[in-house]
């Protein structure tokens, strides 16, 4: 079983008896990256496979009601999980905002920092996360 995105078809990726594939983001999957990834099953044999998405683009529907995908609809939460809270901050609040982050993981809470990019782009002005982790490490290493 492989659960990942793109990573899955790398072409120095290789799978020993791949039966089972879990994708994300189905709808950045082209026919190619699907070939690719049926390719990668064992002896000419193509996996199962489960692709997800929230994001509901013409394409992934369309797949849905006249191709090869089934839809199943998730609409509720599962019994006992937790409201998430989601809070947007200003810039020039952002150590103020990590303060309190560092205090809720103290007492097992999680927090998640979400940024627009992986790694920084010549091409778009936004936090990258791998920056953003490396100027983090420090702050939160003494949690």
């Amino acid at each position: 079983m492989a659960i990942g995105t793109h990573a899955l078809i790398q072409p120095d990726v290789a799978f020993a008896n791949l039966g089972l594939t879990i994708v994300d983001e189905q709808h950045r999957f082209g026919v190619n990256q699907r070939k690719a990834l049926k390719d990668k099953g064992p002896d000419g044999l193509t996996p199962h496979m489960l692709v997800m998405s929230a994001t509901p683009i013409p394409r992934s529907l369309a797949l849905s009601l006249y191709g090869d995908l089934d839809l199943s609809v998730l609409d509720e939460m599962p019994p006992g999980r937790q409201e998430i809270k989601t809070r947007w901050v200003r810039p020039s609040e952002r150590w103020r905002c990590y303060d309190f982050v560092r205090r809720q993981v103290n007492e097992g809470r999680q927090a998640f920092v979400i940024c627009p990019l992986v790694e920084e782009s010549d091409k778009i002005e936004a936090t990258a996360a791998v920056e953003e982790h490396e100027r983090l490490q420090g702050r939160f290493s003494r949690v």
